[in-house]
C-alpha cells in the first residue's frame, strides 16, 4: 500500500538541522515540546556545534540548572581535542508558524529517552515531562537519571521540580493523576504533592530492562515490554497502592515496541522484525492459566518496529465502507515506513485467508520467494508458520491484475453468513479489497 498523492497536499517539512528524537503535544499553549539531539565536538576554545541547527541559533535559550548525580556517577572523564560528543535539546514550537520559541539544553552526557504532555494530581497547570539517563562509556547501563517537571506560561520555560532516579527514564506515561515510569529493571509510580514534588507511590522489579510501557484507554491496566522477556500486565490496585502482575507472554521475545489492542489482547513487536498478538484468558478456571498469555498471531514484517500507536492516515467515512473493521493502530519502523494494523471480522478474515493463499499461488515474487516462506515468524528460538495476520500488500495487488486472472482467483470464494456460505461475486471482492485499500 501507499499514501494517495492527494493526501500529500498538507505535508510541510520544517528543517531541524539536528535530529529529532521524540515529539509530544500541549493543547492548553498550542506548543509542541520536541527532544532533539545534536552533535558537538571538543575544539581548542572548548565544545563547539559541528553545524549550525535551531538550538545554536535560538534567540531564548535556557540551560540545565541542576547536576544532580553527575559528580557521584564514576563518569565524566574529560574530553579529548577531536573527540564528539552528543547534546540533547527540548525545543519549544509554535503550534500554528513551527517557530522555534525557546530551546532548553541539558547537561553533557544527559540523554533525553522521553516526554510528555499532562495534568498531575489536583493541579490545574499543565506541564512537560522529561525522563534522561546519564550515559558514560564505562557504564553498561545508566545509574542515575532525572525526571524533570517544566511549566511554558507567558513565552517562559520555568523547571518546576526535579528527581533523581536511581537509573536511565526510559517512558513517563500519565496515570489517573499521577506519573508512571518505568527506569532500568523497575516501574514506578509517581504521585504530585501540594508542594510541586514527585514523591514515589509504589514500585514494581521483575524486568530485566524494562523498555516500553502503555496505559489502557480506561486506565486500568499497564502492558509492558522487556528487552528480553516479551510482554507482562500490570493492574494498579489504588487501595494497597500496589502495581500487581496479572498476566504474562513466557515465550523469550526481544521487545521493541509494545501496544494494548484491548483489554484481552495486546501486541507486540520484536527484534527479529517479526509482529505478534498475545491474549489472555481473565475467566479461566486457575490462576495458572488466568497468568499465562497466548500467542493468537505472528507474522514476520521484515522491518523493525519502533512505534506502535492507535489512530489512522484517513478520514473515517463509514458510510461508503463495505468493510467492517474496528480500530487501528500505525506502526512506525526504522526504515521510516508507516504501516497500518486492523481488526477484521472471523467471517471477513476467513474470505480473505483464502484469497491471499490463491494471490500467493498465481503471482511470483522479486526473486520468487514464496510468500508463506517470507512471512513466517523466524527468531533464534523458534521458526513457525504465520497465522491471524492477512498481508493487505498481497491483497491489494488483486486491483492489478486483468479481469480473466481475477475470475479464476474468485471462482468458488465464499462468505459466511448467519452459519451460511454465500457465493462472491468478483464484484463483491473488488469492492471489499477497494474499500480495505481506502483505509489507509
Amino acid at each position: 500500500g501507499t499514501i494517495d498523492a492527494i493526501q500529500k497536499l498538507h505535508i510541510r517539512s520544517v528543517p531541524l538541522g539536528e535530529g529529532p528524537e521524540r515529539i509530544t503535544y500541549q493543547e492548553e499553549t498550542s506548543t509542541f515540546g520536541v527532544i532533539t539531539r545534536r552533535l558537538d565536538v571538543m575544539d581548542k576554545g572548548g565544545v563547539k556545534p559541528v553545524r549550525e541547527s535551531v538550538s545554536t541559533q535560538a534567540i531564548s535559550t535556557s540551560q540545565a540548572t541542576t547536576v544532580t548525580g553527575i559528580a557521584r556517577s564514576g563518569g565524566g572523564t574529560p574530553l579529548q581535542f577531536g573527540e564528539e560528543v552528543e547534546v540533547y535539546n527540548l525545543l519549544i514550537i509554535d503550534q500554528n508558524t513551527f517557530e522555534v520559541i525557546h530551546v532548553h539544553t541539558f547537561h553533557q552526557n544527559e540523554y533525553v529517552q522521553c516526554i510528555t504532555s499532562c495534568k498531575l494530581g489536583d493541579d490545574k497547570s499543565v506541564y512537560y515531562v522529561v525522563g534522561t539517563g546519564l550515559v558514560f562509556p564505562d557504564e553498561s547501563e545508566p545509574k542515575i537519571g532525572r525526571l524533570i517537571i517544566f511549566s511554558w506560561a507567558d513565552g517562559k520555560l520555568t523547571q518546576v521540580a526535579e528527581k533523581e532516579t536511581k537509573g536511565g527514564v526510559w517512558n513517563v506515561l500519565p496515570f489517573e493523576g499521577k506519573l508512571l515510569t518505568t527506569v532500568n529493571s523497575t516501574v514506578r509510580l509517581w504521585e504530585w504533592t501540594h508542594d510541586k514534588e514527585l514523591r514515589l507511590e509504589c514500585s514494581y522489579f521483575n524486568h530485566i530492562l524494562a523498555l516500553y510501557a502503555k496505559v489502557s484507554p480506561a486506565g486500568d491496566f499497564i502492558l509492558l515490554g522487556d528487552i528480553m522477556r516479551s510482554l507482562n500486565l500490570l493492574q494498579y490496585r489504588p487501595m494497597e497502592s500496589s502495581l500487581e502482575e496479572v498476566a504474562r507472554d513466557y515465550n523469550p521475545n526481544w521487545s521493541t515496541a509494545v501496544e494494548i489492542i484491548d483489554d484481552e489482547r495486546f501486541l507486540g513487536a520484536e527484534s527479529h522484525n517479526n509482529l505478534y498478538i498475545c491474549q489472555r484468558d481473565s475467566a479461566a478456571n486457575t490462576e495458572e492459566d488466568r497468568m499465562q498469555m497466548s500467542e493468537v498471531g505472528q507474522i514476520h514484517l521484515g522491518e523493525m518496529v519502533n512505534v506502535f500507536r492507535h489512530g489512522s492516515l484517513v478520514m473515517e467515512h463509514l458510510g461508503d465502507n463495505t468493510v467492517p473493521h474496528t480500530g487501528s493502530i500505525l506502526v512506525g519502523t526504522v526504515h521510516g515506513s508507516i504501516r497500518l494494523l486492523t481488526r477484521l471480522p472471523q467471517d471477513l478474515f476467513d474470505t480473505l485467508y483464502e484469497l491471499q493463499r490463491r494471490l500467493a499461488k498465481k503471482i511470483k515474487s522479486v526473486g520468487r520467494i514464496e510468500h508463506a516462506y517470507y512471512r513466517r515468524f523466524v527468531s533464534d528460538k523458534k521458526s513457525e508458520a504465520s497465522h491471524g495476520f492477512i498481508d493487505g500488500d498481497l491483497i491489494e495487488t488483486f486491483l492489478e491484475l486483468d479481469r480473466s486472472t481475477l475470475e479464476e482467483l474468485c471462482l468458488g470464494l465464499t462468505k459466511e453468513t448467519n452459519g451460511e456460505k454465500i457465493p462472491l461475486e468478483l464484484d463483491d471482492i473488488m469492492k471489499i479489497v477497494e474499500d480495505l485499500s481506502r483505509i489507509h
